[in-house]
């Protein structure tokens, strides 16, 4: 287990730039809309008197003690980081003393101002202590603003914890906490981009703020507490009601939900062939997703099986926050262009579209600009909006094949299309509409019920022309090529080459986990570090890590051919994939084609700047005889776990 020093750091890690402030507290108290009625409060109150007075304010929330209770979403590694209080609603149902997942807001309460982990700018009429900001000399700003001392970060890293599980637990658009050290006080408004925090203030000798933010957010809506207004809880009749459950696989006691979801958000007004106007928003019936113990920056995307109400059939939903940028294509966009040019083996793209009319956007990034802003990473914090689809076919993930035959299948299908055809999936839409899928995974590779692949998973896509959106770093940690998770790496563009080490990573990662071999835990471990590596982001948001994936590249028949042992097919197909990208790693590789004279034939640089060397290594891997040696992966399971105790 790692130290709680280690993990601290990690938490803050996952967050940086992100901190925006210090904002005055009148404007922040402007995040909830005004309520009349307020008890008249003393302005004088000491820390021991606090908790007699903040019932007065809550009166439509329940404000329990939660110090002594930890929930299981807010530990992490062994490490406790629950509020300190914890607010719901009134007569709400709650899993526990402390259940992140029903909390409307959170209070962390810290002895002392020394664990306050911002450090405020001067007054304005001060300017000995500002700086020109990197990214724009004309402003100035406080490079001060997150403490670098360590009960500091501390603080932040528990303030980063219980964020993390508020919105992996929750519908959410943003939220709210408060923070008190000592006799001092801060304001914090969270959404997906970041978080700002108001100016602290000494709320023992002035408890009005206090006073006031707590009273807007007792008679504030759920809607004005950043509650996701499009999901709510649903009932259906007990018939119907059984019937949903077991097509989606969901248990009896487990809560429904019902989804908005656009119909086309491109459409202004959409109307039927005479003229009547359709209707702009479908409904959904599914369950609550499973929450996601990772950073509230990698929270972006939700995926699951829902019940269409209205054709009565299961279909697939999928929730992004996506990048909210001029240029940029939206998911539906993309689908709506790859269906109509029949790229093969994608989804059926039904309907979809972004939820920024009810307000399903971040805000944190306008405030980037601002004369109290202290931050100067900009581009750490770009606007997102959340964007919804539906899609049809998608039965199943990669990680649930039943034999390797389909394993390969299924693979061959995301990145080949079928044999017969002149351009495969992926690379009908490099190659015919410049589109690079940049998130290559295994949630992105589907299967249908035939057995069958998919290739899911396009929100991250962008236009191999615009370079500007090619050098932002978009994709899923794990998968990520090694070299654009190298801090050394100084061309930072997403290319072709690095979607093609994606489909490596995914194949090696599901051998490893799935496939039967004949590796001992400790040699399965190892394996899997390559993927399981703790990564940093920069103070630019960008990941760095990679490491061990560079390594083993560079050299793969050392590091990884001796080692794994899966069906000789698979094996033989793991080896020749490998082998085409040592070049990316390999210094004495690079130096030899740097040096080498032109030829006819292709370098090892070519192979990887195009599809048809990884493509025929694919379609061969598949034979078309039944007698392929096919075993049940249940059946491996049944004997490995007895055998390994895995």
């Amino acid at each position: 287990m790692s130290s709680k020093d280690a993990i601290e750091a990690k938490l803050v890690g996952s967050f940086p730039g992100r901190f925006v402030g210090a904002m005055p507290v009148r404007q922040f108290l402007d995040f909830l809309p005004e309520a009349d009625g307020r008890p008249i409060m003393p302005n004088v109150v000491s820390p021991e008197e606090l908790l007699a007075f903040l019932p007065k304010l809550t009166t439509n929330l329940d404000l329990v003690d939660t110090s002594g209770c930890p929930d299981p979403s807010v530990v992490v590694d062994g490490y406790e980081f629950q509020p300190t209080m914890g607010l719901y609603k009134c007569e709400s149902t709650r899993n526990g003393v402390t259940d992140m997942s029903a909390m409307e807001a959170w209070i962390i309460i810290k002895p002392s101002m020394q664990e306050d982990p911002f450090i405020d700018p001067p007054p304005t009429d001060d300017f000995t202590a500002l700086v020109p900001c990197p990214e724009d000399p004309e402003r100035e700003y406080y490079p001060k603003f997150e403490s670098s001392d360590k009960k500091s970060i501390s603080t932040r890293a528990h303030m980063v914890a219980c964020t993390n599980a508020f919105f992996a637990t929750q519908f959410r658009r943003f939220g709210f906490s408060i923070l008190l050290c000592g006799s001092w006080a801060r304001f914090v408004y969270w959404d997906r981009s970041g978080a700002v925090e108001s100016r602290r203030f000494e709320y023992t000798n002035n408890f009005a703020p206090l006073a006031e933010f707590l009273w807007r957010l007792n008679r504030g809506s759920s809607g004005d507490r950043g509650v996701d207004v499009s999901v709510v809880p649903l009932s259906l009749s007990e018939s119907q009601d059984n019937a949903v459950r077991e097509l989606l696989g969901i248990g009896s006691s487990d809560p429904l939900y019902g989804y908005i979801v656009p119909v086309d958000t491109a459409l202004e007004k959409p109307k039927d062939a005479e003229g009547r106007p359709l209707a702009t928003h479908h409904f959904y019936v599914g369950p609550r997703p499973a929450p996601k113990q990772c950073s509230l920056l990698e929270q972006r995307t939700r995926s699951f099986h829902v019940w269409d109400l209205t054709q009565k059939r299961v279909v697939f939903f999928k929730e992004t926050w996506r990048l909210d940028s001029q240029g940029t294509s939206t998911e539906s966009e993309v689908y709506r262009e790859l269906c109509s040019r029949r790229i093969p083996n994608i989804p059926t793209f039904e309907h979809g579209g972004d939820m920024s009319a009810l307000g399903a956007k971040t805000i944190t990034h306008s405030f980037n600009k601002t004369w109290w802003c202290c931050t100067p990473h900009d581009k750490a914090r770009l606007p997102l909006v959340q964007h919804r689809i539906i899609l049809r076919d998608v039965e199943r993930n990669l990680s649930t094949f039943k034999t390797p035959k389909e394993f390969l299948t299924v693979l061959k299908d995301a990145l080949t299309g079928e044999f017969h055809l002149r351009f495969s999936t992926h690379q009908a839409a490099y190659e015919r509409h410049g589109l690079l899928h940049r998130n290559i995974s295994m949630e992105n590779i589907g299967i249908t019920s035939e057995g069958r692949g998919l290739l899911m998973g396009w929100e991250c896509c962008s236009l191999k022309s615009r370079e500007e959106l090619l050098e932002i770093q978009m994709g899923t940690l794990p998968f990520m090529s090694g070299a654009l998770l190298d801090q050394s790496t100084q061309d930072k563009r997403h290319v072709l080459a690095d979607d093609l080490e994606s489909f490596l990573h995914v194949m090696m990662y599901t051998m490893v986990r799935h496939l039967p071999n004949t590796m001992t835990i400790e040699e399965r471990n190892t394996m899997l570090q390559m993927f399981d590596e703790q990564y940093v982001l920069d103070e630019g948001g960008w990941a760095i890590g990679g490491s061990r994936k560079r390594k083993y590249l560079a050299d793969p028949g050392f590091h990884l051919f001796k080692k794994f042992t899966a069906p000789p097919e698979i094996a033989y197909l793991l080896r020749q994939l490998c082998e085409l990208f040592p070049i990316r790693y390999n210094a004495t590789l690079q130096l030899i084609e740097r040096h080498t004279r032109e030829t006819r034939f292709k370098t090892r640089s070519d192979l990887l700047a195009c599809h048809s060397e990884m493509m025929t290594h694919v379609n061969l891997s598949v034979p078309e005889s039944e007698d392929y040696p096919d075993i049940d992966i249940r059946d491996f399971y049944t004997t490995t776990v007895n055998t390994y105790g895995f």
